[in-house]
């Protein structure tokens, strides 16, 4: 399998894939039975202007892009060489076709196109390019917006990487039995995620939007449209009325959720980035009497509220008012309390990334992985 060509001094030959890796993110959810209704997020917009345009800022709705029209494409290009140990030199450049990136090991030089970016730049970006009618390839450089500089896409610094072959990133097997790319495509994206005969994969809709979360809209917009608001209602998905479990298993079908038997590592920095799990596991979650849920403090309308203590400072007085579960004396001595910075502390996943540990919890001074209690 080739994904570009090698260019040597005597000529030009096939570059070979590695062995396929798999994905380390979570499987797509399953195609909803409705999907032949899926009429996009545009189609919402009349009659729910305002949810329209508070979502479409947020970074669900940036979470996937073709790599020249994200927000953030201006950046995506080097002006100094990259390197990867032990000799690898790449470089993001601007061609007649868009994005692509050059490596080279000293002997030989490969350039391919870049096709995707996910990721809203939140965090950070990766790139996705077809390599193959059966593989994808995750390229071993990511940009990271916080940091302004390219650095080793995630989980890339434990992967192989003694030939330019393994150099220039995973490959992902595109569809399978198992974690795929078209996977890591539904959860970036909105609707169906179609896969020709030639392993190219088209999205319906780039991005999180509305029928990720409420179900594809076709009958309920035929509903409103005849005038039959009740039946309307009865055909969209609600989410703020699912049990708190049951929401957060919603979001948990991208964000992670674990399955029964399943060895998660809690040990790892870099599970914390899945979010329902360790909210599952939070003290807060477990004495809610089945309350606590995504949307108790996130309107997925709105955009994560980043640094905002105020805020997370209100959801949590919400349920720690003196009368029941009060907060302790250290809180209440403090005027005004980061409630979310001392008992849900960032941790850093890798040099140029940081999630919040939604293990709400006591931590002692230094500690942030796993609570006290």
């Amino acid at each position: 399998m080739g994904f570009g060509l090698v260019k040597t001094v005597g000529g030009i030959r096939p570059l070979l894939v590695a062995a396929a890796l798999a994905c380390a993110g979570p499987l797509a959810p399953p195609i909803d039975a409705q999907q032949k209704d899926f009429i996009g997020a545009e189609a919402c917009r009349p009659c729910h202007s305002s949810q329209f345009a508070r979502q479409s800022a947020t970074g669900h709705a940036r979470a996937l892009r073709r790599v020249m029209e994200h927000p953030l494409a201006a950046r995506f290009t080097t002006t100094e060489p990259l390197l990867r140990a032990p000799n690898f030199h790449f470089s993001f450049v601007t061609a007649d076709d868009g994005l692509h990136v050059r490596a080279d090991d000293g002997r030989f030089v490969t350039e391919l196109p870049i096709e995707w970016a996910f990721g809203a730049g939140e965090h950070a970006v990766t790139f996705v390019s077809r390599v193959s009618d059966e593989f994808y390839l995750e390229h071993s450089f990511s940009y990271y917006p916080g940091a302004g500089t390219f650095a080793l896409t995630p989980r890339h610094d434990a992967l192989p990487a003694t030939t330019l072959n393994q150099a220039m990133g995973q490959p992902i097997r595109t569809q399978g039995s198992r974690a795929t790319i078209a996977g890591c495509f539904g959860c970036h994206s909105t609707g169906p995620v179609l896969v020709g005969t030639d392993g190219v994969i088209a999205v319906t809709e780039p991005g999180v939007h509305c029928e990720t979360c409420h179900g594809s809209g076709g009958a309920h917009r035929s509903a409103a449209a005849a005038g039959d608001s009740d039946g309307a209602k009865k055909l969209i998905r609600k989410p703020g009325n699912l049990s708190a479990s049951a929401l957060n298993g919603l979001c948990g079908e991208c964000h992670r959720s674990i399955a029964d038997g399943e060895n998660f590592d809690w040990d790892s920095p870099w599970s914390v980035r899945h979010q329902p799990p360790y909210l599952a596991r939070s003290r807060c979650f477990q004495l809610s009497g089945g309350a606590l849920s995504c949307l108790t403090c996130h309107d997925p309308h709105d955009r994560v509220r980043r640094s905002d203590a105020a805020y997370y400072r209100s959801k949590c007085i919400a349920c720690h008012q003196a009368e029941k579960h009060p907060p302790a004396k250290t809180c209440l001595a403090q005027k005004e309390p980061d409630c979310a910075g001392c008992h849900m502390p960032l941790v850093a996943a890798g040099a140029n990334m940081s999630f919040k540990n939604h293990w709400i919890g006591i931590y002692p001074k230094g500690i942030a992985l796993k609570p006290a209690r």
